[in-house]
């Protein structure tokens, strides 16, 4: 019987473990709370503009292939937040402490219903479409007051 004589190194061993702990979904900012957007460090989100500057979001993807895009106003408050991927984000996590909001007013049956697979969700100002076909998941969720003049719902894609 032959042994080898090849030992894995400790320290690959240890980064194997860090980089599987560090894997996983993106941060995401809630719906309604602040993000800073004027971080001069090089782990700063990068923003993109549309619309002429007046629209400006932060668009990532989870390791389930989640795309998620942040609207945020000039104050670094996320006003929307859009998905799309092969499953439904978690709700809870995008809407923040919107969600209660959203629970209770499409427990009460007041969802508007576009169809088969889509729904809409208003309460007070927040609303919230979803919609999905052939697996695939998507939606939008804002607060129409806080949205920045000249951005209308529309934008929000």
């Amino acid at each position: 019987m032959t042994t080898s004589r090849f030992r894995t190194p400790y320290y690959s061993i240890v980064a194997a473990i860090a980089c599987s702990t560090m894997t996983g979904a993106p941060a995401h900012a809630q719906l309604g709370s602040t993000i800073d957007t004027n971080s001069g460090s090089s782990s700063a989100r990068v923003m993109q503009h549309a619309k002429g500057g007046q629209l400006s979001f932060n668009e990532t993807t989870d390791s389930n292939g989640i795309t998620v895009r942040q609207y945020v106003d000039s104050a670094g408050a996320v006003y929307a937040v859009t998905w799309r991927g092969a499953a439904m984000p978690d709700l809870q996590t995008l809407l923040g402490g919107h969600f209660a909001k959203y629970r209770s007013a499409a427990a009460a049956g007041s969802p508007i219903n576009h169809g088969l697979h889509a729904s809409l969700v208003s309460k007070d100002d927040l609303m919230v479409e979803s919609a999905v076909r052939l697996r695939q998941f998507v939606g939008r969720a804002w607060l129409d007051s806080a949205r920045p003049a000249g951005v209308t719902a529309a934008d929000i894609e």
